[in-house]
């Protein structure tokens, strides 16, 4: 299934399926959970309100199946939208997120944000091959590039890494929720450290949108460039930047994360 296909299956009730081959080890790929999630909340509740923040947590891992979202406002004033989504599998939720929207409003204070490095071309860079029992399934459907740093497991003595991301069958049509899929296609960013295949996988994620995606070709290959913060005991912090195809900021990331290794 395309993602296209994959929003069209949530009904009008959140009722939807969640598709076999976007798989992520023993879970669905949490990209495509946290961006299912997100455009029900729009087409239910959010109206024409950009996304300024959410934060996902994922509480179990999701399976190929029926899905429910359940959608609620917690309150709305006259700019600033604050709500919630659920997705639930039988009787466990398997990821919530918090949800803040936000009008534009005149403020005399403008502050750019962070500049885009300077990488090598998509050209130059490093495609991530899709290899069936090796890589996740998820990664048949998008076109990864390394620009800097190393792919996981490749025993590398330093974290984090650059690159390009894009969808291999672009959307209909640029959405925020379709960039929430894009970003998390990326691993932890200190797998590059490990010198063998371990379980890893993102506990909470928060992002923070600086400008409308929706603006942007779907056939944009996003930059991205992730920087660890600490890693100890099993669970480590990062934070990222994304930028567009022309090198402007368009989102900040952050996610804890679990290494089993």
């Amino acid at each position: 299934m395309t993602f296209d296909e994959i929003l069209a299956t949530v009904d009008g009730d959140g009722n939807g399926t969640l598709p076999e081959g976007w798989g992520q080890g023993r879970a669905l790929f949490g990209g495509l959970v946290g961006a299912v999630l997100f455009d029900h909340l729009v087409k239910s509740v959010a109206g024409d309100r950009p996304l300024r923040s959410f934060s996902l947590s994922f509480v179990a891992p999701a399976a190929p199946g029926p899905v429910a979202l359940r959608s609620e406002v917690l309150r709305e004033g006259k700019s600033v939208m604050q709500a919630m989504v659920t997705a639930t599998q039988g009787d466990q939720v398997v990821s919530t997120m918090l949800v803040s929207l936000g009008a534009a409003r005149n403020s005399s204070v403008v502050i750019a944000g962070p500049v885009a490095p300077a990488l090598p071309g998509p050209d130059q860079s490093m495609q991530l091959p899709f290899i069936k029992g090796l890589t996740p399934d998820f990664i048949d459907h998008f076109d990864i590039r390394y620009a800097q740093g190393m792919p996981p497991f490749s025993g590398s003595q330093v974290p984090d890494f650059a690159g390009y991301m894009g969808f291999k069958v672009p959307p209909s049509a640029m959405t925020t929720a379709a960039l929430i899929a894009l970003v998390d296609t990326w691993p932890p960013s200190v797998l590059p450290m490990l010198k063998g295949p371990a379980p890893a996988s993102s506990l909470t994620w928060t992002m923070e949108l600086l400008d409308d995606p929706a603006t942007r070709p779907a056939d944009t290959l996003w930059q991205y460039q992730v920087k660890t913060d600490q890693c100890s005991d099993g669970y480590g912090q990062s934070r990222a930047t994304i930028w567009d195809g022309d090198g402007n900021p368009v989102a900040l990331s952050r996610q804890t994360f679990t290494v089993f290794a």
